[in-house]
């Protein structure tokens, strides 16, 4: 499998759109940019679909309609920018390789897609979207990569997921949004024998160890969260492990982040990152 970065900021991007901190002005000034979060799996398998989904296919040269499963992980705009499926036909969208979206997320993502589109998708638009609702702990297939919904710990309003994407006998664990996850998800992992050659890790806070959300990860957790993994055989011995999802308050310049992800022998992801495993 390969897994490509398309966006590695957390939901006010970096600069923030309206901020005019120290870190902001400095990453305007010297044009380094993390864009929200997104990522994509072999071409065909899209993790969220942020705001930022069109920039990211003029950008790293993507087909967008190729893609025929989208996983949602929960209905925050930065996750989930229902508008953009408007124009998944119609007038605006010919020589569609792949006819069907399944999008795969909570009631609340279900929800959040009727609201988006009521005003201006066409009939035979929606038509060739369909929605699957995805209950924690469940298995789906998603045209050959064997899905696990996991249940993130990041919103009480809505059961937001994480998942482990397997193919090929090789495992994505892809683990944001989300702060440290409760143990009934490494339980699943080990009775299910499910493991990850690559972690992705939701680090919001970076290398603050002030700073505990609840909702989301600094790389200190990261590293707890792996040595568990590790622990129980739910991560290769061999595994990559990647942060990514930062904030502006971690001031997440590439150099400082890689440095940081070293200590750890993590990797940090950056826009247009890819990693075969």
């Amino acid at each position: 499998m390969r897994i490509r970065y398309l966006g590695t900021a957390a939901a006010e991007g970096f600069p923030a759109v309206f901020c005019n901190c120290a870190a902001c002005k400095m990453a305007r000034e010297l044009g380094e940019l993390r864009t929200r979060s997104q990522a994509l799996i072999d071409e065909t398998l899209l993790v969220d679909l942020p705001p930022e989904t069109y920039y990211h296919t003029v950008r790293f040269g993507i087909d967008l309609s190729a893609v025929s499963h989208l996983l949602v992980t929960h209905s925050h705009t930065d996750h989930f920018y229902a508008q953009e499926l408007v124009n998944r036909g119609y007038k605006f969208a010919y020589g569609m390789r792949a006819k069907t979206l399944r999008i795969y997320g909570d009631e609340t993502v279900r929800e959040v897609f009727a609201e988006g589109t009521a005003r201006e998708i066409k009939d035979d638009v929606r038509a060739d979207i369909r929605f699957i609702t995805a209950e924690p702990f469940t298995a789906f297939d998603c045209g050959g990569y064997e899905v696990y919904a996991l249940p993130a710990k990041h919103t009480p309003s809505e059961r937001a997921l994480v998942y482990f994407i397997r193919k090929d006998g090789k495992g994505i664990l892809y683990l944001n949004d989300t702060g440290l996850p409760d143990e009934g998800l490494y339980d699943f992992l080990r009775e299910h024998k499910l493991r990850a050659d690559l972690v992705s890790f939701d680090c919001t806070l970076g290398g603050s160890q002030e700073i505990h959300s609840g909702r989301h990860m600094n790389v200190y957790e990261n590293a707890q969260v792996l040595e568990k993994l590790l622990r129980i055989g739910a991560a290769a011995p061999d595994v990559r492990a990647v942060i990514t999802h930062f904030s502006h308050n971690a001031a997440p310049f590439r150099k400082d982040m890689d440095s940081l992800a070293a200590k750890f022998g993590f990797i940090a992801a950056y826009d247009g990152m890819t990693i075969e495993i």
